[in-house]
């Protein structure tokens, strides 16, 4: 089978997916969207002044992982029902949050020594 034949077959079967499957999907993208929105936002304001970004990213990081967390069971959830396209693009764009969100707690251990998260260590403080 030729890749151009399973994306048919992947388009196909959504197509005739119940409405349920299309909306924990589409859910699930709209999820990963803005936990990336979120954290380029994060990544944005560190590039502007770190103090700024440090404290912006601590009090962003809670909510990523939720956002995460929904969007990769839904997605899940989805994608070991039947081969969805948009359940694949949904687990690879909730995996893509993920990964960002580790790089940045990775740079934060590196170069300061400590994560920060905004209700257990908190940033340093803006002068």
């Amino acid at each position: 089978m030729r890749i151009e034949d399973s994306i048919n077959n992947s388009v196909d079967l959504e197509e005739r997916s119940p409405n349920s499957t299309k909306l924990f999907t589409r859910m699930s993208i709209i999820a990963s969207i803005t936990s990336l929105f979120v954290f380029f936002v994060g990544v944005i304001a560190y590039q502007i002044d770190e103090l700024i970004g440090l404290n912006v990213f601590s009090s962003i990081f809670i909510p990523m992982l939720i956002l995460f967390t929904f969007s990769f069971y839904l997605a899940v959830c989805e994608r070991l029902r039947a081969k969805y396209l948009s359940a694949r693009l949904a687990v690879l764009l909730s995996i893509l949050s993920l990964i960002a969100t580790l790089a940045f707690m990775a740079l934060e251990l590196i170069k300061y020594g400590r994560i920060y998260i905004a209700p257990f260590s908190l940033a340093p403080v803006l002068k």
